[in-house]
């Protein structure tokens, strides 16, 4: 192509159409639990990535190597990417979802209807799919039920119940810390209190050198946002806790050196018989904002004051009423633990349910939503450890891919709660979406709902032919006659009743899948001309 060159119709719509099957005949065989991985490469470490997470498999996709395929195939990227940054899986269903609407629209579009109406006729379908969902939905009734939705991403039982079990104690709002292992290894630890980065000072702080720990209980507590290095900066706070009658001392600071430290390191190498005060002293490692809500949390949790050397209060002019408490301080792995006395319990209860509201208004691919997660992990106590490994670089990477996958849609389940799996939810949504049609007088507006209507059918008659089965509409319709509940077990071949059987999909995230695919595909529709350039702009980031 030597020149710019734009086309419009009918050759618009065949162009798009080529990348768009292109981009949904790769992903629909992964649909299910019978779905299969994609293989990308080789990389230039003459490496094969296996993957089998949609918006991944699409980011690795550049060009197909020619601009007729590639303008579809980049509108699939694109809807695929938005789907995984704000839902975290469905990409899949999204792909086959907006295939079956392109294609049905051409299809209408060539027969007369007109193409603007009918989309608004798929954005009102939307609407109707979202309520139909939620009045199917039911609440996780417990860790089984989040090990169900978790085994649609991983496809393996073990990891999955860890993952349920994780999800469901710890919360909705749960931070979880995936360590990789380089052998087959899977196992889960809970860390009780509020848990911060840090690092110990000194050596002989440790209660417990051999395990490199230090623990100090019902310890008083200073919070100081500056670099402790004199003397006379640490007395004060000695001084003010011997006074409340602690027996132990934490400081919590942006360092502790010199003849600040030294004073400390003394102090802790006296005798048991002369020793009337143990302490600890750590530095913070947090930035930025994480740093800042750090110190905030350590004084919601504790009640100290914050002593700075740019305020009135600061460490060398510490008093007893400065100091806050905790039940409990320990020092492991490079961070301090936290737990809070009884009496601060009402307070950090307010603050947990401020932050949680605050999240549930951010989009989910919010920039900073991971780290207001964390905060709130802290805040609640619901910190886990996950350790996972595999023989393989690869196998290590898709294991943990899934695992954070797996956590974010558990999160996004007990909140919105669970719809039959395998598709089914949105099938059974057609005959409202048919009733609403029908009480339309527009008819290219109802014809953009039944458009939406046959789309609906797609992900769950794919899921049945990658199980195997040469008849998939023989069981869909099984499906429609025993009633919202049921679906299609794909590992038994049977229709099944999903809230029984654990075959569950999440109601959130399903209703986001619909959005994402319909905008997506009526975007595409409405393109009557494409400008192809002599050397198009090429971008790892989907837009």
């Amino acid at each position: 192509m030597n020149r710019p060159q734009v086309v419009g119709q009918p050759t618009t719509q065949r162009d798009i159409m080529v990348g768009i099957n292109l981009i949904a005949d790769l992903l629909a065989p992964t649909l299910g639990p019978n779905g299969g991985m994609v293989a990308s490469g080789p990389t230039a470490g003459n490496r094969v990535e296996l993957l089998d997470d949609a918006s991944t498999i699409v980011r690795r996709i550049i060009s197909l190597g020619h601009p007729r395929k590639d303008i579809g195939a980049m509108v699939m990227r694109s809807l695929i990417w938005r789907v995984g940054q704000r839902a975290g899986d469905g990409g899949a269903t999204a792909a086959v979802i907006a295939r079956a609407i392109y294609r049905e629209g051409v299809r209408l579009s060539n027969a007369g209807f007109n193409t603007i109406r009918m989309a608004r006729g798929i954005e009102q379908g939307v609407r109707v799919v979202q309520e139909t969902l939620r009045t199917h939905a039911r609440p996780i009734s417990g860790e089984t039920d989040l090990a169900s939705v978790a085994r649609t991403i991983t496809k393996d039982d073990a990891l999955s119940a860890i993952l349920g079990e994780m999800s469901y104690l710890l919360g909705p709002d749960a931070h979880v810390v995936i360590e990789k292992f380089v052998a087959p290894y899977l196992q889960r630890r809970y860390i009780a209190g509020a848990h911060f980065g840090a690092e110990i000072r000194s050596m002989y702080f440790y209660t417990q050198p051999e395990q490199k720990r230090a623990l100090l209980t019902a310890p008083a507590l200073a919070i100081v946002e500056q670099r402790l290095t004199e003397v006379e900066q640490v007395v004060p706070l000695m001084e003010a806790a011997l006074e409340r009658g602690f027996k132990a001392l934490a400081i919590i600071a942006s360092d502790v050196s010199g003849a600040a430290l030294g004073a400390l390191v003394t102090n802790q190498q006296a005798p048991a018989e002369k020793k009337k005060l143990s302490t600890l002293a750590v530095k913070i490692k947090p930035v930025g904002d994480e740093l800042r809500w750090a110190y905030a949390d350590l004084a919601l949790l504790t009640g100290a004051t914050i002593l700075s050397d740019k305020s009135d209060r600061s460490a060398a002019n510490a008093r007893p009423s400065d100091l806050g408490q905790a039940q409990r301080i320990e020092f492991a792995n490079n961070s301090v633990v936290v737990v809070a006395p009884e009496n601060k319990r009402t307070e950090v209860q307010s603050e947990v349910a401020n932050l949680r509201q605050h999240i549930v208004d951010l989009p989910l691919d919010a920039e900073d939503r991971p780290k207001h997660i964390k905060r709130l992990g802290t805040l609640t106590g619901g910190v886990g450890e996950l350790k996972i490994g595999a023989h393989a670089k690869n196998d290590r990477a898709v294991r943990e891919a899934q695992a954070e996958r797996s956590l974010k849609v558990l999160s996004t389940a007990q909140r919105g709660g669970v719809v039959a799996g395998g598709g089914a939810a949105l099938f059974h949504c057609i005959p409202a979406l048919q009733a609403a049609a029908d009480q339309e007088a527009d008819e290219h507006i109802a014809q953009g709902m039944r458009l939406l209507a046959v789309a609906l059918a797609a992900p769950l008659e794919q899921i049945i032919i990658n199980s195997g089965q040469s008849a998939p509409r023989v069981f869909m319709q099984r499906i429609r006659d025993q009633g919202v509940a049921s679906t299609y077990d794909a590992t038994r071949g049977s229709v099944v009743d999903a809230f029984t059987t654990g075959v569950l999909d999440v109601n959130d995230i399903v209703a986001q899948v619909v959005h994402i695919a319909a905008s997506g595909a009526m975007m595409a529709l409405s393109t009557d001309a494409i400008v192809y350039h002599r050397k198009p702009k090429e971008s790892l980031q989907p837009d």
